[in-house]
């Protein structure tokens, strides 16, 4: 015998829930990031709980500063391209699935290809120089902010859908 579902539950979770959110990729630029070398694509700010989802574009041969996340993992998909962190053995091939724990600090390479990868991000993400002194973080409110701003100064609407 199956189990009885309260129409009232059905119809209180229907009124509580989110709506669906459906984002073409056309219809979001690619943010410069930091000095051209990388770029997002912003899919959701979670302004409750600080997560933020996104495609990372990074520019073929090129090493970004070392970072750390903070305030939770970091999750990945490997579209395009072949990157990994200096000091360890793998390579995010296209398909490959990433975590990352909080608190480590890596430096990012990539190869002969340009990369995109989906990342969700949450807490912090901290900058260091090359002999690992702090220079600058993101949250997702700052991230919020050059989304805007580049959406501003380019003339281009701004998807507040993506905030939610």
């Amino acid at each position: 015998m199956g189990r009885f579902i309260d129409n009232e539950l059905i119809k209180l979770a229907e009124q509580m829930q989110l709506p669906e959110r459906i984002v073409h990729m056309d219809d979001v630029p690619w943010v410069p990031f930091d000095d051209g070398a990388c770029h997002f694509k912003p899919l959701r700010f979670d302004l409750a709980t600080g997560t933020w989802i996104y495609l990372f574009k990074i520019q073929r041969n090129k090493t970004l500063n070392p970072h750390r996340h903070t305030g939770g993992s970091v999750i990945g998909y490997n579209l395009q391209g072949r990157w990994g962190y200096t000091g360890r053995n793998w390579v995010a091939e296209p398909g490959t699935f990433i975590f990352e724990p909080p608190g480590d600090i890596h430096t990012l390479v990539t190869e002969d290809e340009e990369v995109i990868a989906l990342f969700i991000l949450g807490g912090t993400l901290q900058y260091f120089d090359s002999d690992y002194e702090f220079i600058g973080q993101d949250d997702v409110f700052t991230v919020l902010k050059k989304y805007r701003d580049y959406c501003t100064a380019n003339g281009l609407p701004i998807r507040e859908d993506l905030i939610y």
